[in-house]
Parts: C-alpha cells; structure tokens; sequence
C-alpha cells in the first residue's frame, strides 16, 4: 500500500507544470551618478530633437525669434507631447530609454516586471507635472531611499541596475 502512495505522489509531480522563475529582484539602490548619467543623455536626445522639429517650423520666417515667442505656447506643447512619447515609446519597448540604457538602468514595477503598455503611458504622462514642478519630481531621485522620481513613485516602479 505505502508503495501504491508513493506512486501516486510521484505521478502527481509530474503532472504538474514548472513554476515560471520569480522575477528578477530589484537590486541596491541605483544611486545619484547613474540617475544623473541617465536625465542628462535623455535631455540632451530629447532637445535635440526638439530643435531639429522646431528650426524646421522657424525655417522661413523672417523674423524666427519674434515668432518662436509669438508662438511659446506652441513649443512648450510640442515639447511636451514629445517628451511623453520618447519616455512611452521606449518604456514600452524595452523598459529604458536610451539614457537608461547608457547607464546600464531598466525600470520595473515593484513586483519585478518590466511595466505594461498602459503603465509606461501613465508613467510618461505623469513625468509632465514632475517636470512642471520645478524638475523637483525628477531630482526626488537624487534623495529617496529606492532612487524614485516623483513619476516612479506613483506608478509603483523603480530603476535597476542592469
């Protein structure tokens, strides 16, 4: 009979499927230099775009800045439509921007896993008034305990080292 058991449990083990590997566990706090790495090469992608879209809305005008200022508005619209795309859009894909990824950064929720789809909109839209506020919800980073920008924090997500 006690053999007739073992069987049985033996039998129900392999029935069952593998459990999925956990995932990968946030580690130590990234720290200010790679947070900062990351803000700068982004700003600096992000501006430069900016300005090629933008001198190409000036190219023609015969007075540029008088129309940029007439226009501020406008600038200050594109930028930000265009700043939440470049965060969703590489978020989405593959969890860094490209500045994360220079400094060897993903995000990931709390839980482990890369943000979904939705998630990384939210997250984007969201970095708008962390902007709008002085940058303070991106240098929030720089001081909280898990490296968190304000967006992070309201998204449940953190930066890893990679």
């Amino acid at each position: 009979m006690h053999d007739l058991l073992e069987e049985i449990d033996i039998s129900a083990e392999a029935d069952t499927e593998p459990e999925p590997p956990p995932p990968r566990a946030a580690s130590s706090r990234t720290g200010p230099a790679r947070r900062l790495l990351a803000f700068a090469a982004d700003a600096l992608l992000l501006s430069s775009v900016f300005a090629a879209l933008a001198s190409v809305a000036l190219l023609g005008q015969p007075y540029p800045l008088d129309f940029a200022l007439s226009q501020a508005r406008v600038f200050a619209a594109l930028l930000a439509l265009l700043a939440v795309a470049y965060s969703w859009f590489f978020i989405a894909l593959g969890a860094r921007t490209p500045g994360m990824a220079l400094a060897r950064l993903r995000l990931q929720t709390l839980q482990g896993a890369p943000p979904a789809f939705f998630a990384a909109l939210v997250r984007a839209v969201l970095a708008l008034p962390s902007a709008a506020l002085g940058l303070f919800g991106f240098l929030l980073a720089l001081f909280d305990a898990r490296g968190q920008t304000l967006h992070d924090k309201l998204c449940r997500c953190i930066a890893v080292i990679d």
